[in-house]
């Protein structure tokens, strides 16, 4: 099956991250975590903007804001931000206050309104990381240690099923997970990836259930069914996807952002779109963005 892809912001992220649909604002929103910026696209007038963080803020991951804004990952902890406001983003909560070297990665919430975030050791592959949920009353509860790069957090549309992914194991975990009292339990392998070129980065999930993963490293944009087997692959004009999102009034565009870093200056010439926002028409929609509800 042929698919068009579309480069819609060809900005050269270092390390273009989590997108996400704001229905209100009627944009899509990502971050470029080197640079610490908060980007955002409008597809009716094809119109991008970047805004920097404050010094030294890595922002690993971001969530729309029930009341507005948005919550931000970083570094220091979790805080939140509104763009349409001067004031500086407003700190939250640390629970990794006692671990300088650690920052947090990817994150999601739930149809609670819960923020689920993996942590990790930004500059070294360690398994130091643990993931968090955050709750709306700023309380944070870790699940489980020993993850080297959380990527891939999301739910199915019944709300039975979480996904998780540590990218540097290659491998993406299902859970049993509790809507009411946000608990994940029976960890069982979803997709084991060992031994393939690419890695499991981020991921969404469409409106019949399964699953689309980038594969950082190979270039593949992959649906997978809920039983875990291959749907579907299609080759990316990139070598370094890494999250996926459907937005667009009708959430029926799925977005992928991608990463520029570490590639040499000669396959950098031979690849434009690296670090690119890209679009494409899959054939299926996706679901709303749920909201953080602190």
């Amino acid at each position: 099956m042929e698919t068009n892809i579309e480069c819609v912001v060809g900005g050269a992220d270092i390390l273009g991250e989590v997108p996400l649909w704001c229905a209100r604002t009627r944009r899509l929103w990502w971050i470029d975590v080197r640079r610490s910026a908060l980007q955002s696209y409008d597809p009716s007038a094809r119109r991008h903007e970047a805004r920097r963080m404050p010094e030294g803020m890595l922002v690993g991951s971001i969530a729309l804001r029930e009341a507005g804004g948005f919550l931000l990952a970083t570094n220091t902890g979790l805080y939140r931000y509104d763009p349409a406001q001067p004031r500086p983003p407003e700190f939250l909560a640390n629970p990794e206050a006692d671990k300088p070297d650690n920052r947090l990665n990817d994150g999601k919430c739930d149809r609670r309104g819960r923020f689920w975030v993996g942590s990790m050791r930004d500059a070294q592959r360690l398994p130091e990381g643990t993931l968090y949920r955050f709750d709306p009353d700023h309380s944070c509860h870790p699940q489980f240690g020993g993850i080297v790069v959380p990527n891939s957090i999301a739910w199915s549309p019944d709300d039975r099923t979480m996904y998780f992914a540590d990218t540097h194991r290659q491998v993406i975990w299902a859970f049993d997970f509790d809507l009411d009292d946000g608990v994940i339990s029976n960890r069982r392998v979803f997709k084991d990836w060992t031994g393939h070129h690419g890695r499991p980065d981020g991921s969404t999930v469409d409106r019949e259930g399964y699953l689309w993963n980038c594969m950082v490293a190979s270039g593949e944009l992959v649906r997978l069914a809920p039983d875990g087997s291959v749907d579907r692959v299609i080759a990316l004009p990139v070598t370094n996807p890494t999250c996926p999102a459907f937005g667009g009034e009708n959430l029926d565009t799925l977005y992928i952002t991608s990463h520029s870093q570490r590639i040499p200056p000669e396959r950098l010439a031979a690849e434009p779109w690296a670090g690119a926002l890209l679009a494409l028409d899959v054939g299926v929609r996706g679901l709303p963005e749920p909201r953080f509800a602190g």
